[in-house]
């Protein structure tokens, strides 16, 4: 009887690898260059808009915002806020129109131009995009006049990225008038991930910081921390409790309204941030695949391939509170520091290693000070850190790691050195990647000639199992084991394999 090979069709969805791309863009502000005496900090926000991802590039836009605040000629402290758009692609080869992909972009640097009629500032911004490939593959489960060598096989079924935006307010008394808001910023941290009946549950927190110059005879600057809780359902109608998920949220827009009672001398903050959020929901299911097969009857010719397995794990968060010393340029002598603001992490490397991840990295930030004369000034300060994150995934696992620099505060220890203290806020995303092998193909390349023999016996090799020693034999596991009642796997090379061969 000709063989009649049955395959299970099976559709995967595995991350690529990541491509990244800087670019260099310019834009000009509303300040006359004979109107400034000197730049005290540019804060700058960027998000992707659009991105689409086409054959062999990946096309993407979006829009980065700067708040500028400096010390205008007659002493007093102004701020403006101007913004440009941005467009690009990245190259990469393998890229099919449709893809999926994951497009983020952070600034790392900023640059203050003097050099003409108006203030202009020049960012450099690195783009980074994961594409996501979708594949169907056809893996031998089983058939007629086929011996298989079936297992269950673990098969994670993503049901696609899901995409919501939710509007954050908040609004927060403050016991002082308020003259301006030199810089803002909203971080989002995501501190929980769940599934519910058809939507994906977030939960997080938005970390607000202002510098704030106040309304008063000093004209102080000072830091406000605010914390603003968020819990969004996003809508993924295929997703059940018993599913597992993850999410990310980022800001897409941020505003700060403030209005001052005179008579009370207080201020009433309202905190407006709009976060963009992407979740994916994961079901666990497990697929029967034949990692190999033989047929009694005739010579078969295999074609084997792999397939990636994929698998976000649950992803979890931890804070670190830590200090560094920085080098600053030189103080004037009897300057005092007013507020820490513009606070990043960047994490240089993340090594996976038996105690943990051990991650490194660098916190700058800006420090608004005042010297003798009560004029403000402010210094740049970066250091240096070090954290090892537990890791009770496998350590052959794939991990991404995200960090943010909140609450920063610092001191002078003396002209050109300050020490600064900060809190991070890790979340970490583990990914349990490897690769399934599985039969793909099925040929007959003629019968196989009978031994004549009816009764044959054989000396096992050590350590052989009973798919190997069946298929090396051309017999059915099923009639191995019933007429070899006594044998244990792993044989140990000493036993008499007997075969009985009806006549």
């Amino acid at each position: 009887m000709p063989i009649e090979p049955v395959f299970e069709k099976i559709n995967i969805t595995r991350p690529s690898e990541t491509v990244k791309g800087q670019i260099k863009i310019d834009c000009k502000t509303d300040v006359s260059t004979d109107e400034v005496e000197r730049v005290l900090s540019v804060n700058a926000f960027a998000i992707i808009i659009e991105s689409e991802t086409l054959s062999g590039q990946i096309r993407y836009g979006g829009k980065a915002t700067f708040y500028l605040s400096y010390l205008g000629q007659d002493g007093q402290i102004c701020k403006s806020e101007c913004g440009s758009e941005f467009q690009g692609a990245l190259d990469k080869a393998g890229l099919n129109s449709g893809m999926r992909s994951k497009v983020n972009v952070t600034v790392d640097k900023t640059e203050v131009l003097k050099d003409g009629i108006r203030l202009s500032i020049t960012a450099f911004l690195t783009i980074t995009a994961t594409p996501y490939e979708k594949r169907e593959i056809n893996a031998l489960s089983g058939g007629e006049n086929l011996i298989v060598d079936a297992r269950e096989v673990p098969v994670v079924k993503s049901f696609g990225l899901k995409e919501g935006v939710f509007p954050v307010e908040e609004e927060f008394e403050l016991n002082y008038s308020v003259q301006e808001v030199l810089s803002h910023r909203a971080d989002a941290i995501v501190t929980a991930v769940q599934c519910g009946v058809g939507s994906i549950i977030i939960d997080g927190e938005v970390f607000v910081t202002l510098i704030i110059l106040q309304k008063n005879e000093k004209r102080d600057i000072i830091r406000e921390n605010k914390v603003l809780p968020f819990r969004y359902e996003l809508e993924c109608e295929d997703a059940m409790p018993t599913m597992q998920a993850t999410a990310r949220a980022k800001e897409k827009s941020f505003k700060t309204d403030i209005s001052v009672d005179p008579e009370k001398g207080t201020s009433t903050l309202i905190s407006n941030v709009t976060l963009q959020f992407e979740g994916e929901a994961f079901a666990k299911t497990s697929a029967s695949i034949a990692s190999d097969a033989f047929s009694t009857s005739d010579e078969l010719e295999l074609v084997f391939d792999e397939f990636p397995y994929y698998k976000a794990c649950e992803q979890y968060g931890l804070n670190y509170v830590a200090k560094g010393k920085s080098a600053v340029d030189e103080l004037p002598v009897g300057a005092q520091i007013l507020a820490v603001g513009g606070e990043k992490a960047e994490i240089i490397s993340a090594i996976k290693s038996e105690n943990g991840i051990e991650v490194t990295g660098t916190v700058s930030a800006i420090g608004y000070f005042k010297d003798g004369d009560g004029k403000v000034f402010t210094r740049k300060m970066e250091t240096s850190f070090e954290k090892i994150i537990e890791y009770a995934n496998d350590i052959s696992d794939t991990v991404e790691i995200t960090c943010v620099a909140v609450k920063a505060t610092a001191k002078i220890v003396s002209l050109t050195e300050t020490e600064l203290d900060f809190e991070l806020l890790f979340t970490v995303y583990p990914c349990e990647r490897s690769s399934i092998k599985y039969v793909k193909d099925v040929k007959c390349s003629g019968e196989k000639q009978e031994c004549a023999s009816a009764i044959s016996v054989f000396i096992p090799m050590e350590g052989e199992d009973l798919w190997s020693l069946s298929k090396r034999l051309n017999v059915c596991p099923e009639t191995l084991v019933l007429t070899n009642k006594d044998l244990q796997f792993p044989l140990t090379g000493k036993e008499r394999i007997v075969i009985y061969r009806q006549k």
